[in-house]
């Protein structure tokens, strides 16, 4: 049986909704469907810490497994966590009390603050940071790709703003896209030091934990401190558990350490306005780009609707510590989750808490309006190929199945609307009109967004081609010297002492490694190769220059 301790305090008898008695449910059944989500963790696992409310009375509050397997110490309601990027709302909500006193304007540049910060041609406001926007690269995931993945070193504020300053590229224009990116918050507690004068942990403390009554949370600005009640981290190395602790210190954009009750207390502030309506304005106002397009990221929360009903949300995900964050405020219902599992399904937790309290979403046959129409072969067979998306570098691959242009890996077809636009499922697929071997593919996706495609050539070189992109590269943006050679007959990418990267080719010129990480050759115009790009999910485009 799970490890936990209950409290249901009596008007949860009252429970909360229609919709759980319109799905027939009794308030146990309601409460065992929560507890099932559990039942795999013991005495032997990590666990965690779900709390259930509504306007401020508990419904429901458990404490499941372990909080220190070496020690035999559970989880119990009161265990502190690190709430991962849950912790961003916090830092934008001291961003906007600083905005609010006008210490700081959300249209402001901010090289305003920092004189010194590189000068990429563009304009970056502290409205840009809040939401996402800025094309700034990941800090860690730049000190990954120089061979050094957070938790495989102590990196502290100093690192971070060096890793963030030493970037010659933006990812993006500002403003044209969204991007989640750990340095946009970085760079705003980099600010709100600035300008009040004060650490994160004074100002916060003063403004927000204090006031709020959240006496059990702080920032881990020193991994070395001793946190009375924490739950040590966990992640599984095949079937075992080891610690797998957040050693760096670096806060902000994470690195919160906190309580479900605290966080229930900071919850509330969304409907009784102990913040300010203002700064609840503010945080809840969701981001617009540069084309006038709304994007769900406000300022460090997603402002969403579940079933009609709007939600303010984050999860969180630090070493092996997990975090959810949900607020419901036309109902009143606030849902929180920690953990210390790094296994912890968040998305299928978020989803039933929300289907119980809120009711389930309306399913959307999304392919019931489609009409096809009937197309050449021909026409079908010259858009077969291998396409590359040039934001990311991603590729999707198209062939002919059953006579039916499809995407090859998934094999699911698509449905010609018109003689060169085809969709499935949400997706929408454009091409050139009138073009048989069209060069170019604009894929929307189901939220909207479109991506271009480029036609590219598969790779068809052998191991003797290959050599010519062995050589010594390297990154000043990443600091960082590797060596690309042939092991086994395929291309590696050294890493001293003894790391090897696996490269497979993805198309001419162009190679993934197991993390589907992106590499693109780069030659001058004399056709001499004198780079290779990189390019992960948060960083696109770094450049490695090849020395000899």
């Amino acid at each position: 049986m799970p490890v936990f301790k209950k409290i249901l305090i009596a008007n949860a008898l009252l429970f909360i909704t229609g919709s759980i008695y319109s799905q027939g449910q009794t308030i146990k059944d309601s409460l065992q469907l929560i507890d099932k989500l559990f039942e795999g963790i013991t005495t032997t696992t990590p666990g965690g810490v779900v709390s259930v409310s509504r306007q401020g009375g508990i419904l429901y509050k458990k404490a499941f497994g372990m909080a220190d397997l070496e020690h035999n110490v559970i989880n119990t309601t009161e265990t502190v966590f690190e709430a991962g990027s849950v912790s961003k709302q916090f830092t934008a909500a001291a961003v906007l009390l600083l905005v609010k006193e006008g210490k700081i304007g959300l249209k402001d540049d901010i090289r305003k603050y920092f004189r010194d910060f590189p000068d990429y041609g563009y304009t970056i406001t502290v409205e840009h940071l809040l939401h996402h926007t800025s094309g700034l690269r990941d800090w860690g995931s730049v000190a990954a790709i120089g061979g050094w993945p957070r938790g495989t070193r102590k990196y502290t504020p100093a690192h971070v703003k060096e890793i963030i300053w030493r970037q010659k590229q933006l990812n993006f224009i500002p403003g044209s896209e969204y991007s989640y990116s750990n340095s946009n918050y970085s760079m705003l507690v980099f600010l709100i030091e600035k300008v009040s004068g004060e650490t994160l942990q004074q100002f916060t403390s003063e403004h927000i934990f204090k006031p709020f009554g959240m006496m059990h949370t702080r920032w881990r600005d020193n991994y070395n401190a001793i946190v009375p009640g924490r739950a040590i981290a966990y992640g599984k190395e095949g079937l075992v558990y080891e610690q797998n602790m957040p050693f760096e210190n670096t806060f902000g954009h994470g690195a919160l350490l906190t309580t479900v009750d605290d966080l229930e207390r900071w919850n509330r502030r969304w409907t009784s306005n102990a913040l300010g309506t203002d700064i609840n304005k503010l945080q809840e106002t969701k981001g617009i780009l540069n084309n006038g397009k709304e994007i769900s990221y406000a300022c460090g929360v997603f402002v969403t609707t579940v079933n009609g009903i709007k939600e303010i949300s984050h999860t969180g995900a630090t070493a092996g510590y997990r975090a959810l964050l949900m607020y419901y405020p036309e109902k009143e219902v606030s849902v929180i989750y920690l953990s210390n599992d790094a296994g912890a399904p968040l998305g299928k937790i978020s989803s039933t808490v929300a289907a119980l309290f809120i009711g389930k979403e309306p399913v959307v046959k999304k392919n019931e309006n489609y009409v096809g129409i009937n197309i050449t072969k021909e026409s079908l067979t010259g858009k077969a190929g291998l396409y590359k998306n040039i934001r990311i570098g991603a590729i999707e691959e198209l062939a002919i199945i059953d006579d039916s242009l499809a995407f090859k890996e998934s094999k699911v077809k698509l449905i010609p609307l018109e003689n060169d636009r085809f969709a499935r499922e949400g997706f929408v697929l454009q091409f050139p009109a009138g073009e048989i071997k069209p060069k170019t593919m604009l894929f929307q996706n189901p939220d909207g967004d479109t991506a271009t495609y480029i036609r590219v050539d598969p790779f068809t070189g052998s191991e003797k081609d290959l050599n010519e992109y062995t050589g010594i590269y390297k990154s000043d943006e990443a600091d960082v010297t590797v060596a690309i050679i042939i092991k086994e007959g395929k291309l590696n990418i050294l890493v001293h002492p003894d790391t090897y990267i696996k490269l497979q080719p993805a198309f001419a010129d162009a190679f993934f490694d197991d993390d589907m990480s992106f590499y693109q050759a780069v030659w001058n115009r004399k056709k001499k190769l004198i780079g290779l790009t990189v390019s992960v999910s948060r960083v696109r485009n770094l450049l490695f220059t090849k020395i000899r």
